[in-house]
């Protein structure tokens, strides 16, 4: 089912993305991930609720804000995960319903044929004559036959069951990763990243292990999208993450933050072992050579500025990454394309 939430082929989404495009310039929208996705939705035409909320915003000549489309967002695009896995839910709930019917009603049965062959038991211990042991004898065939046919129906039903939960399983499973998953890039989500980033500050504090994060923002990036377009734009986001992903391992964590923004949580890593990680990041996308694939046009390089933190057992996670980002605005200050820690501002 999940597989099927987004089935467009590669033209396909490619019709559906410029049409999001329209939208989000037709009102002087913010590129962001919310506009994005809800346009997204609403250009497939899939999602008959949003489709006609936002057909009766235009026929009222409405001016579709920001603030109107994050309304939107969340009663029709985010909130559609919550009504999954409540589906799901339901769905389990009545499978479990039917397994215990099935268990009482074979329980029944087996306890009633039971009896009859304890009956029969009875008779034969009493019988004198060789038709009445015959004829007990082949009601004793008989109700063993019952109790095996019975037997055999009910594993069947458990296995059907079995297999349908499976199914519901990888369901729910599907709809947690997309939930958490940035639609654009592949790599985890705010959200995704929040719940990830709890996890490796209780993971840091119960193990004694240092813990550091790097904060990337690509230098210019609006400049990129004003001269080449947004599809460019996109091009390069998917390739950053893309380059993230060969560069991080193990417990590493890489998220997108929002907008140009991307985040790193690094397990079990120092401060010193993080700005390393930086630099050679920094280091291969700059030695990267950018064209753009339907006019061939070269775009030049594309560069980034890091900021690097390392993790305070008593801090919270806002207060650390908060560290990161202004040693990101350093780097900005200072030239971009360069990678600086929270020591260094320390010592400026």
């Amino acid at each position: 089912m999940l597989d099927n939430i987004y089935p467009e082929s590669m033209e396909e989404s490619g019709r559906y993305l410029r049409l999001t495009l329209q939208y989000i310039s037709k009102y002087k929208l913010a590129y962001n991930p919310i506009t994005y996705a809800l346009w997204y939705e609403y250009a497939t035409g899939r999602n008959d609720s949003l489709t006609l909320e936002i057909q009766a915003l235009e026929k009222d000549k409405a001016d579709i804000s920001f603030e109107i489309v994050l309304k939107l967002f969340r009663k029709h695009v985010a909130d559609s995960q919550v009504i999954l896995a409540e589906k799901k839910a339901s769905e389990f709930q009545a499978i479990l319903t039917e397994v215990t019917r099935q268990l009482s009603h074979s329980g029944s049965s087996l306890n009633d044929q039971s009896y009859s062959l304890k009956s029969h038991a009875e008779k034969l211990s009493q019988s004198t004559t060789l038709a009445d042991v015959s004829a007990i004898a082949e009601a004793i065939v008989s109700g063993t036959k019952s109790i095996v046919i019975s037997s055999q129906a009910l594993k069947q039903q458990m296995d059907a069951t079995v297999s349908e939960i499976t199914t519901l399983k990888k369901e729910l499973k599907g709809i947690k990763h997309t939930a958490r998953t940035d639609m654009l890039t592949g790599l985890l989500n705010r959200r995704g990243f929040d719940e990830a980033l709890l996890e490796a500050r209780l993971y840091s504090i119960d193990h004694n292990q240092a813990m550091s994060i790097i904060l990337a923002d690509i230098d210019h990036f609006k400049k990129v999208n004003d001269t080449h377009g947004h599809l460019i734009g996109d091009s390069v986001l998917k390739m950053l993450s893309k380059l993230l992903k060969e560069h991080i391992k193990g417990k590493d964590i890489a998220a997108r933050f929002g907008g140009e923004e991307f985040i790193i949580v690094l397990p079990e890593t120092p401060l010193k072992g993080a700005f390393i990680l930086a630099e050679q990041i920094r280091m291969s996308l700059r030695t990267m050579k950018w064209t753009a694939k339907e006019s061939g046009k070269a775009i030049g390089s594309i560069t980034i500025s890091l900021g690097v933190a390392q993790f305070k057992p008593t801090e919270t996670a806002e207060s650390l990454i908060q560290r990161a980002d202004k040693a990101l605005y350093f780097a900005k200050e200072n030239g971009r394309n360069k990678t600086m820690t929270e020591l260094d501002i320390a010592t400026n």
